[in-house]
């Protein structure tokens, strides 16, 4: 229902047409994996070997953990694969950066970060490339029902495997990871910098 005028009527949605945060389309990073999802794994150079390589560990990880911890084989396919029923259909998951992955490279301009071969920049802010890489959920360019995600599994770890209660989101809907400190079982990083869009995907 929704009302207009101080009249109530019956409408078959109501959500705005527009891009904003609604249900199964408000972050964070985890919430892309509530529903179908495909890894997509990059197939070209990449700009920057250490990024790179710390980006395929992480994508390792997240494929083994989810084995682990839910009991399935996730989906997987090379960014030349993904094809219209894909995209119509999954949220995905972006591996690498836009100069390996196609399908990043595709959408790049159409995100809310700028990335080089110098420098990932997000508004003001900017990080070297060659020592920070992102970490981010955000809708579609191409199927704004559903996500890309950029460089995360989900977001817990294997401290977090304890108990049920540390079973959460860990990070926001954007997080810069810093490579010179290595990957353990809390973080997939040193965290330097992380935060919400706005309710209208805006970068704040």
């Amino acid at each position: 229902m929704r009302k207009n005028s101080g009249k109530w009527s019956v409408v078959a949605s109501a959500h705005s047409t527009s891009l904003e945060k609604q249900h199964h389309l408000q972050g964070p990073i985890d919430d892309a994996f509530m529903a179908r999802f495909i890894f997509v794994t990059p197939t070209g150079s990449a700009a920057n070997s250490a990024t790179s390589a710390r980006i395929q560990e992480e994508m390792q990880h997240a494929i083994k953990e989810w084995r682990r911890q839910f009991r399935g084989e996730p989906l997987v396919k090379k960014d030349s694969e993904i094809n219209d029923a894909d995209i119509a259909s999954a949220n995905l998951v972006l591996w690498g950066d836009p100069g390996s992955n196609a399908f990043l490279a595709k959408i790049a301009d159409k995100l809310p970060l700028k990335w080089t071969t110098d420098s990932v920049k997000l508004g003001t802010k900017s990080f070297p490339a060659d020592k920070n890489y992102p970490a981010m959920i955000y809708p579609n360019p191409l199927n704004a029902h559903h996500y890309v995600v950029l460089n995360s599994g989900f977001t817990f770890r294997e401290f977090d495997y304890l108990n049920n209660a540390r079973q959460i989101s860990k990070l926001p809907d954007w997080a810069m990871i810093d490579i010179s400190t290595p990957a353990d079982g809390r973080w997939p990083g040193k965290i330097t910098d992380a935060g919400f869009f706005g309710e209208k995907w805006e970068l704040k």
